[in-house]
């Protein structure tokens, strides 16, 4: 994989081995998780293999939950069967049939093979030997090699299709930011008019003159409590740290989890802090975008 990939969680592979013996079929199927979780399902290999197809998995990817499916579909040299003639039983069988046959009241014929078919005990027997784990360990090896190429294929094409969606909707959270940023002035300088225009009216009313240092002061109260810029810087910095994340080679899906958690912290105390409503309406569109992010992100290894 290339420095700057991006893997998705999501992804199938599958790969086959062969020789002599036959042909061994590694099954991978991959979706979200918190964590590495491996379902294995086999049709009757040991312990032993399946823990080494396990290897390979936890050695290629960091976080999903994997099935796993290995089948084995053996040629006739790796069938091992043989079969089995108890020549005793079959000499017994024939003793008691011919001394039967000298019997008064029986028919005289000799018996058949369809006769020796129906006694009660088998005299034949098949029996099948089983692969050992040292001639099966190159078939599952490979096979699982080949799976998880495809698998791993599929989640990093999947996640450059993440990466580039996550890169625009950054762009547009920028560009709400900067508007916040502008804001920030342009709401005291309003709160300021209306608060000079309400005073302003109310004197004109009694006749009085208005303190316009009185105004300065009441305007430089709600510009301090209404501050929302150590929040926005925070939030530009959480963007910044959230892009260069995306460059990362390492498994970043968690880390990019959390600073959603801080973004979305920033922007409510913006919210709390603004009296304007352009401010509040953006922080809306702003949290709505940050909740499309984190189900993308969910899927991020």
């Amino acid at each position: 994989m290339g420095a700057l990939d991006m893997n998705s969680m999501t992804g199938y592979g599958r790969g086959s081995a062969e020789n002599e013996l036959g042909t061994v079929t590694a099954e991978l199927k991959s979706v979200n998780s918190r964590f590495l979780e491996i379902n294995m399902r086999s049709d009757h290999f040991s312990a032993f293999l399946e823990e080494k197809a396990s290897r390979k998995i936890k050695s290629a990817l960091h976080r999903g939950k994997v099935t796993v499916f290995l089948s084995f579909q053996p040629t006739s040299a790796g069938r091992n069967l043989k079969v089995v003639l108890d020549k005793d039983l079959l000499a017994a069988y024939a003793a008691a049939l011919s001394e039967g046959r000298c019997m008064k009241g029986l028919k005289n014929r000799k018996p058949s093979i369809s006769d020796l078919l129906t006694l009660p005990e088998p005299f034949i027997h098949v029996e099948k030997e089983t692969l050992s784990d040292d001639a099966l360990a190159p078939l599952v090896e490979e096979a699982m090699d080949r799976a998880l190429a495809e698998l791993t294929a599929m989640r990093a094409k999947e996640g450059e299709n993440l990466k580039g969606d996550l890169e625009k909707r950054l762009d547009f959270l920028k560009e709400k930011r900067a508007f916040l940023l502008s804001r920030q002035d342009e709401a005291a300088k309003a709160y300021e008019e209306r608060l000079h225009d309400r005073i302003h009216k109310i004197l004109d009313d009694k006749n009085l003159a208005m303190d316009e240092g009185r105004i300065l002061e009441e305007v430089a109260l709600f510009s301090e409590k209404a501050d929302y810029t150590e929040e926005v810087v925070r939030f530009g910095s959480h963007l910044d740290q959230f892009r260069q994340i995306l460059e990362s080679s390492e498994p970043s899906g968690r880390k990019l989890d959390f600073l959603l958690q801080e973004i979305n912290r920033e922007v409510n105390t913006t919210a709390s802090k603004a009296s304007d409503t352009l401010v509040v309406d953006c922080v809306i569109i702003i949290k709505t975008e940050l909740e499309k992010i984190r189900e993308q992100v969910q899927n991020i290894e």
